[in-house]
């Protein structure tokens, strides 16, 4: 019996190596854009074919305004929506962003929703459902497999399963794009009461938004991208569309009455009676190809490489915004040598008590000794309940943990996308951000940056004995000094030193 367990454990272990998304029956599909009498079309004139090929571009750091501009364009669209996000809840959010995806099909508007697998658990029921409507189909990106469950697909597929896809936009009529670091969930939108997310997504009108519907097409259209109804399997008594449209309508009317939803009815209105004024501004889409799945992509392929020659460009400075940071040595290699030839580096990740992942921070503090005494300014955010808000138009933090991805370079440059610096971004995940040439912006978001930071973030040093410091900034020009790293969370700390003994830094 035992030598028939290991036999079957080998062949396991045998298939994981070589397995591959299911293959069937699926059509190809385009992008689409709106004719220009549509809303959204007349909306975006001035970003339509422009002598300077600028596209038009805006911050958002709110969470409510990221939750609003998504449900109102949608409202707005008269032709198409295409959705693809790493990570969907089923939450006020979730279910929001679900209803307005359904009304727009039954206003006859094409949806396509590309979800990566990873937290799709508890929703095929709705989702078969939703497949049902004329309008809507949904894919899912190298998915788990259903037959023996996610676990043991991802135990014995670990290869393939490993790899995600951790792209984020929605894209409206061909017309107007939401680029960023966010998913659709209630911390991202500011909807907790607690434990929010401090994130950022760049709307855009304009060329850019061609470029993002090509790459929406190519993840659309690739070999990992499986139709729901090939994965799922129906349970015969689950919920029929009717009965999912009554579900959404319910939860929507009932959200209307609370002061969340009072407030965001409030600015999808002055999104119909004001669009958002956008700044002209160049911006080029950088993206991962979906053969990065295949784990065999060449490194000049990926998003990192594509990104790279403009870090190594720099000139004077170079401010980092990423919630995982692991630099690892070849990472923390750059930076150092950025330092060396003159360029100011910044960054800003989260501090133990802020980060949800523990095994990140226990990972990325192997680098901070060599980081500092390189020269590099680096800042962990707090992780206080309360702080001053501290948000909106540029790099603005609010409260809890830090969740945006952004670089400003020389004050020129503005990225904002998925991209963490961390060896999963690199090499495992796919990614997708705009690279946006703007002094005007870029310096807006440096100048926000730098300011908040002595607010809401720890600044890290080295003292005179070479030990490790943390500064907090008290009243005024008063700063409160730590010798020992400040933590709330005994346990926290206790989780990553032991995770921070694991050889697991290459997959964080």
């Amino acid at each position: 019996m035992f030598r028939s367990l290991c036999a079957f454990l080998v062949c396991l272990l045998l298939a994981s190596c070589t397995s591959q998304p299911p293959e069937g029956p699926r059509t190809t599909s385009a992008a689409l854009q709106a004719p220009q009498g549509a809303w959204l079309s007349r909306f975006t004139q001035e970003w339509q074919g422009r002598a300077d090929g600028a596209s038009g571009v805006k911050i958002i750091g709110n969470g409510i305004d990221a939750l609003a501009l998504r449900l109102g364009l949608a409202e707005q669209a008269e032709t198409s929506i295409d959705a693809q996000y790493y990570l969907l809840h089923n939450d006020e959010s979730g279910r929001l962003f679900a209803d307005a995806l359904l009304r727009a099909a039954d206003r006859g508007v094409r949806v396509r929703l590309l979800l990566d697998d990873m937290d799709t658990r508890g929703y095929d029921e709705a989702t078969h459902a939703l497949e049902t409507h004329p309008n809507i189909e949904v894919r899912l990106f190298n998915p788990f497999s259903r037959a023996h469950g996610k676990a043991l697909s991802a135990l014995f597929e670990f290869r393939r399963i490993n790899r995600r896809m951790h792209n984020k936009s929605m894209t409206f009529d061909g017309r107007m794009t939401i680029v960023g670091g966010r998913n659709i969930g209630d911390e991202y939108f500011s909807a907790r009461e607690e434990s929010n997310y401090d994130d950022l997504d760049l709307l855009a009108a304009g060329p850019v938004v061609d470029e993002v519907g090509r790459t929406f097409d190519s993840y659309w259209n690739s070999r990992y991208a499986i139709p729901a109804s090939q994965v799922i399997t129906p349970e015969e008594d689950g919920a029929d569309l009717e009965t999912v449209r009554a579900t959404l309508a319910q939860h929507r009317q009932r959200i209307a009455q609370t002061p969340y939803g009072g407030a965001l009815l409030s600015h999808i209105a002055t999104l119909k009676r004001q669009p958002p004024q956008l700044t002209a501004a160049r911006a080029t889409l950088l993206s991962d190809p979906p053969e990065k799945a295949a784990g065999d992509l060449p490194a000049s392929e990926t998003f990192a490489a594509s990104m790279l020659p403009y870090v190594n460009a720099l000139e004077s400075e170079f401010l980092v915004v990423s919630a995982y940071f692991v630099p690892r040595d070849s990472g923390t290699a750059l930076l150092r040598s950025l330092e060396a030839r003159g360029v100011d580096v910044t960054v800003l990740t989260n501090s133990l008590d802020a980060t949800d992942v523990p095994a990140v921070y226990a990972h990325y503090a192997h680098s901070r000794r060599d980081l500092l005494e390189a020269g590099v300014d680096l800042w962990e955010l707090r992780a206080e309940k309360e702080r001053p808000d501290r948000t909106l138009s540029g790099l603005g933090l609010s409260r809890s943990a830090l969740h945006a991805k952004a670089f400003v370079l020389d004050r020129k440059l503005l990225f904002i996308g998925s991209f963490n610096w961390d060896p999963r971004s690199v090499r495992i995940n796919s990614e997708m951000g705009i690279l946006v040439e703007s002094p005007a912006l870029a310096a807006q978001a440096a100048t926000n940056f730098k300011k908040l930071l002595p607010q809401a973030a720890f600044h890290l040093q080295l003292g005179e004995d070479g030990r490790m410091q943390w500064l907090e900034h008290d009243t005024g020009s008063r700063w409160r000094l730590y010798r020992s790293e400040p933590i709330l969370s005994q346990m926290r700390a206790t989780t990553a030193w032991l995770t921070g003994l694991l050889p697991i830094g290459g997959q964080l």
